[in-house]
């Protein structure tokens, strides 16, 4: 995918490589005893599961950890807990509209990245900044945009003076799916693929996913047809095609679930789409989840392989939805790739309220599609706008040749999901209206026919706007996600900014479960991060103003 980048700007700011990285306190981990206080004990026997109703999450299930294991057994090995692998993607310059006017990306619906960082906050720790993919944030939160009154998408957007970059204004750009009520949605063909390899004991991983999964069936009807495989060594059917309203056989099937061996994911993949494929619904959803932490142990099949026979059964209609748990020893690079070649949506599940958000509460929208290959291009008047900085998006990035053709991969969005997007604006005096122009395109799943929506910019910058409730929140949003990645533009931003800014929010908005967590995040992070300032970190680097450094295609 084709991406802007200023040769020094990349040497700075951008690693791209993949990260191998150990906790910060993994060197502490090595010399856990078993029954010790802080060992990490794998669960043996339990009560037989039972379908969670939906909404049935205590408010302690929805902010605690994971749940508790019900007996100790061994620990795993210490040097289990220290392979972890992110990707950096660099970070978006500040690009010169006279260089190049137009930005085009494909849309993403994922929320790793968020609650990934959530778990690591939670238990104290900064996350890698290579985990941080400030779209990811965006999207986790719901900024209540209107709902589409008679098309697919309703368009919002808002601007305002930008907080921290003088000169600069922000431009959101957002968008809402129409939904799809529950009993419209369409009859299913779902195969659970979960890890059950011994890295899967670590945190009560499986236990997580096992309750997941039982919650899951609480939404399951007759028309839907459900089957289970596990992989370990070696991949293995657990359930057959089994219709979604016997769900005595269900739990039972999901309750036989044992961590044991090493990880061999593309045995266990492949024979879940080999019997989604078997089973598929013409007209239906067709879909493999895979619950696993990533972590290939085993296998003959090297990981580009892998993602070539994901991408080729997408093409025949069966997408993929991965979900990753687990902190340690935890593959974030490979679950998001699955999802971005299997045409599906990455989630990471850090609680069982979050599987229950994702699994129960917006089962339709994780899994149905309404729009395939969804992009959006925004297009600026030279004229009007000197530069322009897109947060996030860095590894969705397209051409406009690849914009404008039918045949780009690009996003799925199912029922109900929202898109959420920040420009960073820089005018050339007072524009004139309109200084841009949005376009949005897309396939129609059934028909495959384009649909494009084209929207002008004609907002006129106001440096009194305070922004709709909406807008104040994205930013605060993004000023988290940009100063946990260590961007070069939040350089001067301390967090006491970021936490004013929170703090300013309208009260019901503050009020709401998930943005009065937004705050402790912020909090958190504020408190336990000792990185040095970013100027700091090169000296040659500390010298440069990027704004005003020509910046090129």
């Amino acid at each position: 995918m084709g991406r802007h980048r200023h040769a020094a700007l990349a040497g700075l700011l951008s690693l791209a490589a993949c990260s191998r990285s150990s906790p910060p306190n993994a060197a502490a981990r090595t010399e856990v005893e078993a029954g010790s206080p802080g060992a990490v004990t794998i669960g043996r026997t339990r009560a037989p599961l039972r379908p969670r109703a939906p909404g049935a999450a205590t408010a302690a299930s929805s902010t605690s950890k994971d749940p508790p294991l019900d007996a100790a057994a061994p620990v795993l090995p210490p040097a289990a807990l220290t392979e972890t692998y992110f990707k950096h993607y660099g970070i978006n310059p500040t690009i010169d509209t006279e260089e190049e006017s137009i930005s085009s990306f494909a849309l993403d619906v994922d929320t790793a990245s968020y609650t990934l960082a959530r778990a690591y906050l939670d238990r104290g720790e900064m996350p890698e900044e290579s985990a941080i993919r400030v779209e990811e944030f965006l999207n986790a939160i719901d900024y209540r945009y209107p709902l589409p009154e008679r098309e697919d998408f309703a368009l919002y957007t808002d601007l305002v003076p930008s907080g921290h970059r003088n000169g600069y204004y922000v431009l959101h750009v957002g968008l809402r799916a129409r939904e799809v009520a529950g009993k419209d949605r369409a009859p299913a063909n779902l195969v659970f693929v979960v890890d059950v390899s011994s890295s899967m004991a670590l945190d009560a991983r499986l236990r997580l996913v096992q309750d997941a999964l039982a919650s899951l069936t609480s939404r399951l009807g007759p028309r839907d047809r459900l089957a289970l495989v596990s992989y370990g060594s070696t991949a293995e059917i657990v359930l057959e095609p089994t219709a979604g309203d016997r769900t005595d056989v269900i739990l039972a099937a999901i309750d036989k679930l044992a961590p044991a061996g090493s990880t061999d994911v593309d045995a266990g993949l492949r024979l879940g789409y080999e019997l989604a494929t078997k089973g598929m619904i013409d007209g239906g959803i067709n879909r493999v989840l895979l619950f696993s932490d990533g972590v290939v142990t085993s296998g003959p099949k090297a990981a580009e392989e892998l993602l070539d026979h994901v991408a080729e059964a997408a093409q025949r209609g069966v997408n993929i939805s991965t979900l990753g748990v687990g902190v340690d020893n935890y593959d974030d690079v490979l679950l998001e790739q699955l999802a971005d070649r299997g045409n599906g949506n990455y989630e990471y599940l850090d609680r069982l309220g979050e599987a229950e958000r994702v699994l129960v509460r917006n089962l339709t929208g994780t899994l149905q599609v309404i729009a395939r290959d969804a992009k959006l291009q925004l297009e600026f008047d030279a004229a009007s706008v000197a530069r322009y900085r897109l947060l996030g998006y860095e590894n969705r990035g397209l051409s406009s040749d690849a914009f404008a053709s039918e045949n780009t991969d690009a996003g799925e969005i199912g029922p109900g999901h929202a898109v959420t997007a920040l420009y960073e604006l820089q005018f050339r005096g007072e524009p004139t209206a309109p200084f841009g122009r949005l376009r949005l395109r897309y396939r129609q799943p059934h028909t495959g026919l384009a649909r494009e929506v084209i929207q002008p910019l004609a907002m006129r910058p106001d440096p009194s706007s305070p922004g709709s409730d909406a807008t104040r929140c994205a930013l605060v949003v993004a000023a988290l996600a940009e100063k946990l990645r260590g961007s070069y533009w939040v350089r001067d931003l301390p967090w006491r900014q970021i936490q004013e800014w929170y703090l300013a929010l309208d009260e019901a908005w503050r009020g709401r479960t998930e943005i009065a967590e937004l705050g402790h995040l912020i909090d958190t992070a504020a408190r336990i991060d000792r990185r040095l300032p970013v100027p700091d970190r090169d000296v040659a680097g500390s010298q440069l103003d990027f704004d005003r450094m020509p910046v090129l295609q």
